[in-house]
């Protein structure tokens, strides 16, 4: 965790976020400090923000503007000796204020060491439309062939996994391969896990993450489902705030293209992901259906419908997306609708000095986006029903038309 004289440690507590500083807080090092910072407030919620620069030995110009800064907005700057006391007090301008660590439950002596690395900062998080990781860096990243080419791969895996679920006597649900998940769906759970062997996958210049979750809408119809999952103009909102911006395209047999624009200002701030998707629908019978979305297109965009709005190419950019596979199954049985969700992304890889500090953050931040996605598209079914008590009243229609359309497997192009 060094940048020349520079170290630093995050600890993640249970009521406070603390930093402990030492060395020489340069230019260098307050920008990556600040980094590490904005990737770590996603999940620091309420808890009070803790600066402990008792060991800081000299501070250049960014890193005093970066104490002060985090100090106007609220942060407990922590200073143990004459020295840094000194330091701080000329960095904000007035004396210091004891901070009581008894009031944050003690944290010195309950939160966890988390070390990161002055090392080319790629830290990698994942956020999906129902399920992605979004990285951020400090420097634009650049997509390799080596990676796009394990990508493709990969993908090639998840579809021969989808083919083997919808052959005759395959295990169409991953929910109905244990006793206990059945269970714990029927009783009103999300249940949301990794795929094994991906947590993530660590490919050639970047991560793979690959996560599943499963729900179970009682009370519903497929078409009820799938008057939600694909009205593609209405998904800004239905699973605002992430998605900010969505229309249909085109439809084609059995292939519809679609639009979406995800925020997630916790990690980015100001930065969007824009990207195009098609999806391929298939109807293994009345009340099985599956569908695969890939993205065919994905461009961050920086400072979205401001005047200093800039669309990077595709490939660049911070890297914390560079492609998105989804596959969404759904059987109807009894008085509801099983809706089980595969979200796979692509994004930069993260140094192994600092996956120790990201790996929680992207499981947490994995985890909530699916158990989000389906809570959303449960609302959003129940909602829909509610105001069109008809629902989509040419649905058989359609699936038969899609049938004849559409092979016993539409697997991933």
């Amino acid at each position: 965790m060094k940048s020349q004289t520079l170290q630093y440690y995050m600890h993640d507590g249970p009521s406070a976020f603390r930093f402990e500083l030492a060395g020489d807080l340069n230019d260098e090092g307050a920008r990556e400090l600040e980094q590490a910072w904005r990737t770590a407030s996603a999940v620091i919620g309420d808890r009070a923000l803790v600066i402990d620069m008792t060991f800081v030995t000299s501070a250049e110009k960014e890193g005093r503007s970066l104490l002060a800064r985090w100090h106007a907005e609220g942060a407990h700057l922590v200073a143990k000796t004459k020295a840094s006391r000194e330091l701080a007090e000329a960095v904000i301008g007035e004396p210091l204020t004891r901070f009581d660590s008894d009031r944050h439950g003690r944290t010195e002596r309950t939160w966890l060491p988390f070390h990161a690395s002055f090392n080319t900062l790629k830290l990698g998080v994942v956020l999906l439309l129902a399920a992605l990781l979004f990285p951020v860096e400090v420097h634009a990243a650049h997509l390799k062939p080596e990676t796009v080419a394990a990508w493709d791969d990969y993908v090639q895996s998840v579809s021969s996994s989808l083919q083997d679920r919808v052959r005759p006597g395959g295990s169409f649900l991953w929910t109905h391969e244990s006793p206990s998940r059945i269970a714990n769906v029927h009783n009103g759970e999300i249940v949301v896990a990794p795929v094994p062997g991906s947590a993530p996958l660590r490919v050639p210049g970047g991560l793979i993450h690959h996560w599943i979750a499963a729900a179970y809408f009682p009370n519903a119809k497929l078409s009820d489902v799938l008057d939600v999952t694909k009205d593609y103009d209405r998904y800004q909102e239905f699973y605002r705030p992430s998605v900010v911006a969505s229309k249909t395209v085109a439809h084609g047999g059995a292939d519809d293209y679609f639009s979406m624009r995800l925020m997630n200002k916790a990690f980015f701030l100001k930065t969007t992901l824009d990207a195009d998707y098609r999806a391929t629908n298939a109807y293994l019978d009345d009340r099985r259906f599956y569908s695969v979305s890939r993205t065919t297109r994905v461009q961050e965009i920086e400072d979205c419908n401001q005047p200093g709005e800039h669309r990077f190419p595709e490939g660049e950019g911070s890297g914390y997306i560079w492609k998105l596979l989804s596959v969404v199954r759904m059987e109807e049985r009894g008085d509801g609708v099983y809706v089980e969700v595969e979200a796979v992304a692509l994004s930069r890889e993260v140094p192994a000095a600092m996956r120790f500090v990201v790996d929680p953050i992207v499981r947490r931040v994995s985890r909530n986006s699916m158990l989000t996605s389906l809570r959303q598209t449960e609302e959003a079914v129940r909602m829909k029903h509610a105001t069109s008590p008809a629902g989509a009243e040419n649905i058989s229609s359609a699936s038969a038309a899609l049938k004849r359309k559409t092979p016993a497997f539409a697997g991933v192009r």
